[in-house]
């Protein structure tokens, strides 16, 4: 990333994903959003069976 950017340490603060989406997205708000659908599972249990 930081190659690619042609920035140093990418992978801190907000991390590659807001360079990527142009901040769109921070690291947090992808963490956030995978474990929530990590859960769909158990949120909606009913439709897993």
């Amino acid at each position: 990333m930081d190659r690619l950017f042609d920035e140093k340490d990418t992978g801190k603060g907000q991390g590659g994903i807001s360079y990527l989406s142009k901040g769109e997205i921070t690291r947090i708000d992808l963490t956030k959003n995978a474990f929530i659908m990590a859960l769909t599972r158990f949120i909606n249990g009913d439709l897993w069976k």
